[in-house]
């Protein structure tokens, strides 16, 4: 059917409709005419400034993608370039030991490096005990250690963290600050996972006991000893590195020669305990030149820190070992 013949139609409909009726279905005519013309405009003007608003979107999107994209492989960059440098060189000192410098610009910060083989061994075994049993098999963090204290902050109410191993305690020292929040510890994280792929055990923990705080001005086990003992840390007896691992959770208020100290007795209760139920897993795999188990933890009634006798105060110890960690 043609167009003309289909106009003919139409025309002649509309002529069989009465006058009144026409003009009534002109006005609908016209005002639906209207409104498609008002909703097509609307919808062509919310259609561009969708489409305007997508590409800007687009646009911002990209560029904060791209922005931190350059964020996290500069920011990775730095962390690789803080990581190699510990790898063949000792640095002067810490992030740690220059914030406190920075806060008591008075203080004397006395630290000297050794090597890890001129460190004596019942030393290591007393720190890994006190503060990472497990050092030598987890990849830089330890999820149960983690998760137990995750449960004590839940049950104290308070976010404290705890649960680092000896990897991420050294990562703090060395680059991060004390804060307490959720960003220092990916930061943490992401620069112990790096430390343990490019320096290895070893490394780590020599570099743990050389720039440790076993003091309010003491850094480092070499000097700690010479202060407390007068003797290099090579000649360490048992019951020595033991009162000089206790001070590692809190070096700032206790020294290895407290006598009586509810505090260090009750730390070295814990690290003993440790000693004993590690003894024929991590900490004997770790430190194989020793050749006999440790001596028993000794009565709870003797109070001597004679360095002759190795007589030291503990408070009996729980049934369990404790994990330890900094905040």
């Amino acid at each position: 059917m043609k167009i003309k013949e289909i106009r003919t139609q139409i025309q002649n409909y509309l002529d069989r409709i009465p006058a009144e009726k026409r003009e009534f279905l002109f006005r609908i005519w016209t005002i639906v005419s209207k409104i498609f013309k008002w909703t097509y405009c609307i919808v062509e003007k919310a259609f561009r400034i969708v489409l305007l608003g997508l590409i800007l979107y687009s646009i911002a999107f990209t560029l904060v993608a791209t922005y931190g994209i350059f964020k996290v492989v500069s920011y990775g960059y730095d962390i690789y370039t803080d990581v190699e440098e510990l790898k063949y060189s000792q640095p002067e000192k810490s992030h740690y030991m220059e914030a406190l410098q920075d806060s008591s610009p008075n203080l004397v910060i006395k630290q000297e490096f050794v090597p890890l083989d001129s460190i004596s061994p019942y030393l290591k075994k007393a720190v890994l005990a006190s503060e990472d049993a497990g050092f030598y098999f987890h990849p830089g963090f330890d999820v149960r250690a983690i998760a137990e204290a995750l449960d004590a902050n839940q049950a104290r109410g308070k976010t404290k963290f705890g649960g680092s191993t000896i990897t991420q305690q050294l990562a703090k020292n060395m680059f991060l600050s004390n804060e307490r929040s959720w960003e220092r510890k990916f930061k943490e994280l992401a620069y112990a996972l790096l430390m343990e792929k490019e320096l290895g055990k070893d490394r780590i923990l020599e570099l743990y006991l050389n720039y440790a705080q076993w003091g309010p001005d003491i850094f480092g086990c070499q000097m700690a000893c010479k202060e407390y003992y007068h003797k290099s840390c090579s000649k360490l007896s048992m019951d020595q590195a033991i009162n000089m691992a206790a001070v590692l959770a809190s070096p700032g208020k206790h020294n290895p020669r407290m006598r009586t100290s509810q505090f260090m007795a009750s730390r070295r209760a814990v690290i003993y305990q440790n000693m004993f139920f590690h003894r024929d897993s991590s900490l004997v795999d770790s430190l194989k030149d020793l050749n006999s188990p440790p001596p028993p933890p000794p009565a709870p009634d003797s109070i001597s820190n004679d360095d002759t006798t190795g007589t030291i105060d503990v408070s009996p110890a729980s049934e369990a070992p404790v994990p330890s960690g900094d905040e």
